[in-house]
């Protein structure tokens, strides 16, 4: 018998997808709360190992979806890695002979960050759209989606500490503040609890490899078609860097330092002398460089749990001027390492 022909991905610096597995036979890939935590112990691992950024999760009983921006062209290796641990946990622990998961990952790719919230409620929306979810009352479903732990939704919406390795920039234009921007964002997804949302169904349905506007949904499956062979070794398509893909590290403190007029040395102060320099410095990388928060807190001399605390701070600040200098900051930086895509 031939082996089955797996799909092509288009993998780049700097690229969004929309990922999800299912268990092999629709079967539940989860079977207790030890499971869950063990994926996401994996998960966070497999973030740290490959460079990977994580905006979203949920896990169901027998799927899961992770809205995720790869640094490096690597999807593969990290949803390899990912769930080929995970299974032959799974294996030992239920004495469960076979394959976990049903074939391959599924992923798209995603044209840019200006669909994080629409796919974030998505996701997170998942465990009130079941079959047994949907027989319950409004106010049932919002008090399900609330109290679900296996999710990155509770700590969008302000109901939980946020999670050192979820990236929450889906939330900058919810609101000034961690409170006002996790209220506004629970709204967002609970507008759409009891109805399903055409638009974004219509999104999501419009190719089964791209999400996105036309051109670029077009261009993306031209792209595959022309990989593809009918054989069992079709390649994944390496595409060059694209617009808005992650920039060094280094040229964020270039940039901060030359804008606040300090020296380099500043961003590395302990404890609070560093000031503003190093709140903005630690955001503006968080917001361009791809880099987890472990990598980031290298950088800074910081844990993640100190990046988390002060990209809260800085969230939490009043003043305008800060947050209008680490839009202009953003900005520079993406034009300046900008380069032209196919």
């Amino acid at each position: 018998m031939y082996p089955m022909p797996r799909p092509p991905r288009i993998e780049f610096p700097g690229a969004l997808y929309h990922v999800s597995t299912r268990g092999n036979a629709r079967r539940d890939i989860f079977h207790s709360e030890a499971d869950r935590e063990r994926f996401l112990e994996q998960l966070r691992h497999c973030l740290e190992q490959h460079e990977v950024r994580l905006f979203t999760y949920v896990l169901m009983d027998n799927h899961y979806h992770l809205f995720l921006q790869t640094r490096h062209p690597n999807l593969s290796a990290f949803c390899q890695r990912l769930n080929t641990s995970y299974a032959l946990y799974a294996r030992f622990r239920h004495h469960a002979p076979g394959h976990i998961f049903q074939g391959r990952f599924h992923a798209k790719v995603v044209e840019d960050e200006s669909y994080l919230p629409v796919l974030t409620r998505y996701i997170h929306l998942n465990p009130a759209r079941t079959r047994a979810a949907r027989a319950l009352r409004p106010a049932e479903r919002v008090r399900l989606l609330d109290q679900y732990r296996w999710s990155s939704f509770r700590g969008y919406s302000a109901l939980a500490e946020p999670e050192d390795f979820v990236c929450y920039d889906a939330l900058r234009d919810f609101g000034a503040n961690r409170a006002e921007a996790g209220r506004a964002y629970r709204a967002f997804v609970l507008e759409h609890i009891s109805k399903d949302d055409a638009q974004t169904q219509e999104l999501l349905g419009a190719s089964s490899c791209a999400i996105g506007g036309r051109a670029f949904v077009q261009k993306i499956e031209e792209e595959l078609n022309q990989r593809r062979t009918g054989g069992a070794v079709d390649m994944d398509v390496a595409w060059p860097r694209r617009s808005g893909a992650q920039i060094a590290i280094e040229e964020v403190d270039r940039a901060v330092c030359a804008a606040l007029g300090v020296t380099r040395e500043a961003l590395f102060e302990r404890g609070r002398r560093g000031g503003n320099a190093r709140l903005v410095a630690v955001e503006v990388a968080a917001r361009v460089t791809g880099l987890p928060l472990r990598g980031i807190g290298r950088h800074y001399h910081l844990t993640p749990g100190a990046v988390t605390e002060r990209r809260k701070r800085l969230a939490q600040k009043p003043d305008k001027e800060i947050h209008a200098l680490v839009r202009q900051l953003v900005s520079s930086v993406l034009g300046a390492g900008r380069t032209p895509r196919n």
